[in-house]
């Protein structure tokens, strides 16, 4: 797919008293600009992100009234059950406040709806479970801002509420005992980017604070990191602390279950980023929620022997294996379709469906069929005439508003401008996939949406690279909203080249005429194709230290490439 490669249009005014203020490079400069860092002081904090920097919990709406209501609760022997999501987000933040309250004394259970037979958020089939439990009061995490009528249902029953929640509010807000979320109107507290984790976190701040207990945030600390970065909000502000000092956690003393994932991944600790919580240990947690039990999640987590939690985390190892054939199968039909039907002239919008599909994955597969097409995806699995789909968009394609123009045709549909869940009668998919590009034709007829790459710098020579690369690691953690950045190197010589993993990746020795380094290209192994050695390339990369046989040493990680003119 051919991409447009961008450097970024930012006022770059403030770049020489940043420079001579903070003592870095123009490089790092330009690059905290890139950033939206537009102040000495905010780049200051950036680069030294602090626990200190961490608002008081008690700013934030509802946490108080929650405290008192938990306090009482423990004092009391009241039993408390947490009820949380199936995904990463939810499965840590429940986990995180079920350790805490233990630690507390509480008389405390916990909860997790089955994504297929229950799906996201409260039901009233699972409070009344819970209400037969002799439960007297319920903490939502990751979910819940929603749930007006089963909120209600849990006051007709002389039970309470807390509900902590980071997703958007309704028109109407749950009449629960109190509600955190910092999204609520009037809500004071400052920073508003949590995920569920996040907020789950604020609340132990605060919990800590009542009963005394100041270390409690940092025994937890790591369950945060992880369910901030599995849920990619940004890692800005609060997020970015409660990640650096999580990642700081998990290579001193990790929770038993993230210890022990990371064996299972083939990881070790002292390598764990931000990189590797996202796509090695979140997905061998969320392989419970999708194609097993999400219990099995918590149930890791909140080990207390190494054991236990190793032979869970072989489980979930397992759980992720089958998750990813599943998700190949699924992958490869509906490439199939897509190359069969797909009518490049005429639609903007991909809608492909299948029968029984795996409604645990096909969010994650859209994902990739956007990737691969570089244009919105609609993925509907159908079932008994009935099709659950999952869609996911692109940058500058408002996918919601072109949905919600087809609602109609829907029987439940949610999302946001990036992503979506909708359910649809079999007889009216086609109906919809005339409509949907219909609709998107006529809102984007002249919009461009070829791909692109935004540069934040231009390397000049490898001899540069030892410095640059020192740097860089003041900019961690990344993730969303501190993107790795990118760099266009021109004009290197291909010495050689080989391909690795079965022809998916390429493997290049690059000189720019004095000094020669490797570059790997992940998943562009096609590109052999198109170059050959001793020919002259531009590439677009990120620059990074890499550990072999324990010797570390720099590599340029190609995400694109382009013949020299």
């Amino acid at each position: 797919m051919i991409k447009k490669w961008l450097a970024y249009n930012k006022d770059y005014s403030m770049i020489n008293e940043m420079k001579e203020e903070l003592n870095i490079s123009d490089a790092l400069a330009r690059i905290l600009i890139n950033r939206d860092i537009k102040t000495i002081e905010g780049a200051e904090i950036f680069l030294n992100p602090d626990m200190e920097e961490l608002e008081d919990p008690f700013i934030m709406k509802g946490i108080d009234s929650a405290v008192g209501r938990i306090e009482k609760a423990i004092y009391n022997d009241e039993k408390i059950c947490i009820y949380g999501d199936y995904d990463v987000d939810g499965i840590t933040s429940l986990s995180m406040l079920y350790i805490v309250l233990k630690k507390l004394g509480a008389n405390v259970t916990y909860y997790i709806p089955k994504r297929l037979e229950e799906g996201y958020g409260l039901n009233i089939d699972a409070i009344e479970k819970i209400i037969e439990e002799d439960v007297g009061l319920i903490i939502s995490v990751d979910c819940g801002i929603r749930s007006v009528e089963e909120v209600k249902y849990i006051n007709e029953h002389n039970k309470e509420i807390i509900v902590t929640d980071h997703h958007e509010c309704g028109d109407e807000i749950p009449e629960a005992y109190s509600v955190i979320n910092p999204h609520q109107e009037d809500c004071p507290y400052p920073f508003k980017y949590f995920a569920g984790a996040g907020v789950a976190f604020k609340l132990v701040c605060a919990l800590a604070q009542r009963f005394n207990k100041y270390d409690l945030p940092f025994e937890i600390i790591d369950l945060a990191a992880l369910g901030t970065v599995a849920d990619v909000v940004p890692l800005l502000g609060e997020n970015r602390i409660i990640v650096k000092y999580g990642l700081e956690k998990i290579k001193s003393n990790p929770n038993l279950g993230i210890k022990a994932l990371i064996k299972a991944s083939g990881l070790e600790i002292c390598v764990v980023d931000t990189y590797h919580l996202s796509f090695m240990i979140a997905p061998r947690l969320n392989a419970a929620g999708r194609v097993s039990d999400p219990i099995l999640g918590v149930k890791l987590l909140i080990a207390e022997e190494e054991d236990i939690a190793i032979k869970i985390a072989e489980e979930l190892n397992k759980a992720n294996y089958q998750r990813q054939n599943i998700e190949n199968e699924i992958l490869n039909d509906a490439v199939d379709i897509i190359n069969r039907t797909f009518d490049k002239k005429n639609e903007k919008v991909i809608v492909v469906s299948g029968q029984n599909w795996h409604i645990g994955v096909i969010g994650i597969v859209a994902s990739k069929l956007t990737d691969k097409y570089g244009l919105p995806v609609v993925m509907i699995s159908v079932e008994d005439k009935v099709g659950r789909g999952s869609a996911r968009s692109i940058p500058g394609f408002d996918l919601y508003s072109v949905l919600n123009k087809c609602s109609f045709l829907f029987e439940k549909f949610g999302g946001h401008q990036m992503a979506a869940g909708l359910t649809i009668k079999e007889d009216n998919i086609e109906r919809f996939k005339n409509l949907v590009n219909e609709i998107a034709l006529k809102m984007f007829r002249d919009k461009d949406f070829t791909p692109e790459i935004l540069i934040d710098y231009k390397i000049e020579n490898i001899k540069m690279l030892p410095q640059l690369v020192q740097e860089l690691e003041m900019l961690k953690p990344y993730g969303e909203g501190n993107p790795v950045p990118l760099f266009v190197f021109r004009g290197l010589t291909i010495r050689d080249m080989s391909l690795l993993g079965n022809g998916k990746h390429i493997s290049l020795r690059l000189s720019d005429g004095t000094d020669v380094i490797r570059g790997i290209g992940f998943n562009i192994g096609f590109i052999i194709n198109y170059i050959a050695v001793n020919e002259k390339i531009d590439i677009i990369c990120s620059v990074e230290k890499n550990l072999w046989n324990g010797i570390e040493y720099i590599q340029l990680n190609i995400k694109d490439i382009k013949k020299t003119k």
